[in-house]
Order: C-alpha cells, then structure tokens, then sequence
C-alpha cells in the first residue's frame, strides 16, 4: 500500500485551492453516530454496496415511453367499444409496447453502473469500471474529505463536500484512482463524515447496528433499504412526508395536492423505471462483477482477500515510491 500513501502525501501537498482536508481513518471515531442519506444500495451480512449516482437515470426512456403508450391507450379506449376498430386499436398499441420492450431490453443489457462494495469478510473495498477492477484493503483504506467554495454570478458561493478513498487496480497497482463515496453537492463536512462512520460501523462492529451504531443482534435491513434514493415508485412515502410537510407547516395544502398529483400521474414511468433498474441491476451482479469478486462475496467464498492474492504474485515485493498517475471520479 505504499504507492496509496505516496499518493495522498502528494495530493495532500498540492491541494493549495482546497479549503481544508481532512483525513479519515477505519480505526478511528468520523462522526458521533453513523448516518446515510439512502446512499446504501445493498446491504447483508456479508457485504455493502454504495450507490455510485450514475444509475438513476436507467430505465428512464422505457419508463417515459410506456407512460406516455399507456396515456395515448387510454384517451383512445373509446374506439374498443366500436368493433370495426379494435382490431386496429389492439394491433397499433401492440407495436407500441413492443418497441417499449426492446427499449427495456436495450436498457437492461447495456452495461450498469457498478456500486462500490465493502466486503465484510474479507475486509476489502471493491470497484469495478467495466473490465478494470480496483480493490484497497479495509484496515490500509486512505479516505478523505475535502471541502470547496464555488463562486458564480449566477449562484452566489456554493460549498462542497467531497468523500474520497483511493483504491488501486488489481493486479496493476501502480494504477491509482480516487473514487467518490457519495455526492458532493449540499453534503456538510458532518452529513460525510457520518457516512463514513456508518462504513465504519458495518465493517467494524457487525452488518446491523442502531442509530446510535450500537450493534444489533437481529437484521435492520429493511429499515435500512427502504429509504434508499434509487426507488422512485414509492407514493406511500410521498404522502408520508407530504404530512409531515403539513403537519410542521413548511408545506401547503396547494403544494401537497400538486406534488401527489405529479406523483400519481408519473407513477407509470416510475414503477417502469424501478423494475427496468433493478432487473439491470441483477444482471449486472451476475454478470459485470469480477468472478473472484463474487466468490468472495459468498457466505462460503474464499476468505483471502485480492491483496493478498497480488502479494504472492511478488507484486508489491519491490514496491516503490513513484507516484502514480490518478484519474477522479
């Protein structure tokens, strides 16, 4: 892991335009308890996949276009009570919703947006960007906050928080990258660092633990996942804080009634879009991961973890103090 801590030596020194770094440890307390605003895609006893951002567009397309089929469907429903015109009705739509199928297809096979992913077991974080996989061992993780001041004519200052850790490729580890934990945009200092801890206290102290980050005895998962920001078909949770909205007064009847009614008219789209990103997703789990990945992502998998299968490959026996070339995201 020497070329991981060159690299953020270096950064550290060269970061002149940076309002202030701070760097976070998997040993050490980030934050007075854990916190994540949905940021958890998956969660079990073994592993935790991070959403990266980049998939909550999928299946957006198919969701708009069966929307808008299912509308032009239903103003022309009229014409199935006319028997000369079902036919035509029954074969127009028909093609319709196959194209919306193939768009779904389309969708579903073109590569997906990989998580980051914190196995517990062999306590090693995972990303892979397509055919390049990059890992870091847990306990050797070098993670930072770094936050900035954007000034414009148009915005005015906007602060920004970034949450970084840097990984390196497997089997390649002069290639290291800085890889983004969570979006930086309206992100404090505090709201980051309480992701970090909720890392923190899933690899340290069990896959289930309190607000607190108590651990639990028993599984929270569903707690956990039912707030993640990839669903987008939820109108129980729209009305939910629609009266929470009312009921602390920074809501309006007038704006409840427009946004449930947005809801319910783009709830079509929506539902299209959850089932098109999570049957991507579930190929892309079978299909993009690295095979030694999954392996190890098994409650039976291998325990060793991708360092030190390059250790015994004598490929950081040698390892120097150059400085690699990075590339963010």
């Amino acid at each position: 892991m020497q070329r991981i801590q060159s690299f953020f030596a270096d950064l550290s020194q060269k970061a002149g335009l940076a309002d202030e770094i701070i760097r976070l440890s998997p040993r050490r307390r980030a934050a007075a308890k854990p916190y994540q605003l949905g940021d958890v895609q998956e969660q079990n006893a073994v592993y935790l996949d991070l959403a990266t951002g980049a998939d909550f567009s999928k299946g957006g397309l198919t969701g708009t276009m069966v929307m808008g089929f299912f509308y032009m469907a239903l103003l022309v429903s009229p014409l199935l009570g006319r028997p000369d015109q079902v036919d035509n009705y029954l074969i127009f739509f028909g093609i319709l919703f196959g194209i919306a199928f193939i768009t779904f297809l389309i969708e579903v096979l073109l590569p997906f947006p990989m998580p980051v992913r914190f196995n517990r077991r062999t306590r090693e974080i995972y990303f892979q960007d397509r055919r390049k996989l990059y890992h870091v061992p847990w306990d050797e993780a070098v993670a930072w906050m770094q936050q900035t001041r954007q000034v414009t004519q148009y915005t005015g200052a906007t602060r920004m928080t970034f949450l970084q850790v840097l990984l390196q490729r497997f089997r390649r580890p002069e290639e290291v990258i800085a890889l983004q934990l969570s979006l930086p945009m309206g992100k404090t200092p505090e709201i980051q660092a309480m992701l970090w801890e909720y890392l923190r206290c899933y690899m340290e102290k069990g896959p289930w633990f309190d607000e607190q980050g108590e651990a639990l005895a028993t599984s929270n998962r569903h707690e956990i996942l039912k707030h993640r920001w990839g669903k987008k078909a939820n109108l129980r949770e729209a009305w939910a804080g629609c009266k929470e909205g009312l009921e602390k007064g920074y809501d309006t009847k007038g704006f409840v009634v427009f946004f449930m009614t947005w809801n319910v008219l783009m709830y079509p789209s929506m539902l299209v879009q959850d089932v098109t990103t999570a049957v991507a997703r579930r190929r892309a789990e079978k299909n993009q991961w690295d095979k030694r990945v999954r392996e190890r992502c098994r409650p039976d998998g291998p325990t060793t973890r991708l360092y030190d299968l390059e250790v015994g490959e004598g490929l950081h026996r040698d390892d120097s103090d150059a400085l690699p070339e990075a590339s963010v995201r």
